[in-house]
């Protein structure tokens, strides 16, 4: 089925939009200008954008093979939370990235406002995890 010609030059609309903002890096209201609209046409330009996956991303970074692999691993155990953390290639024995993130995490939960139970294991990874955990007041 062929869009209308007023939901495609809307689609047009929207990549432009898209290009100027992610890759051209143009503020909404410069597009809003260029496009001639106002600049909550260009927001929602912009989102429409996205919504219609007329733009798509890539993180070029060793985190996304860890995020993409965490994202699979609470999908196939059914997950709450799940970090997956890069190592050192020249210490891949090395607990300090683990222990970094759990007293990260740690850090974020003792300072909730909400009660929580928390329970500790033993071994390398959770005692570097506790000695990196800040003091609280």
């Amino acid at each position: 089925m062929v869009a209308p010609d007023n939901e495609k030059s809307r689609l047009d609309d929207a990549a432009r939009a898209g290009w100027l903002y992610f890759i051209a890096g143009h503020t909404q209201d410069e597009i809003a200008k260029m496009l001639q609209v106002s600049r909550a046409s260009a927001q929602r330009l912009v989102s429409l954008c996205l919504a219609g996956r007329l733009i798509t991303f890539r993180l070029e970074h060793p985190i996304a093979a860890c995020m993409e692999l965490a994202s699979r691993l609470k999908a196939r155990f059914d997950l709450v939370h799940c970090d997956v953390v890069p190592t050192d290639p020249a210490a891949p024995l090395s607990n300090a990235g683990i222990a970094e993130r759990s007293a990260n995490l740690l850090e974020m939960t003792l300072r909730s406002e909400t009660p929580v139970i928390v329970a500790l294991g033993t071994g390398r990874a959770v005692r570097a995890a506790v000695e990196r955990v800040s003091p609280i007041e």
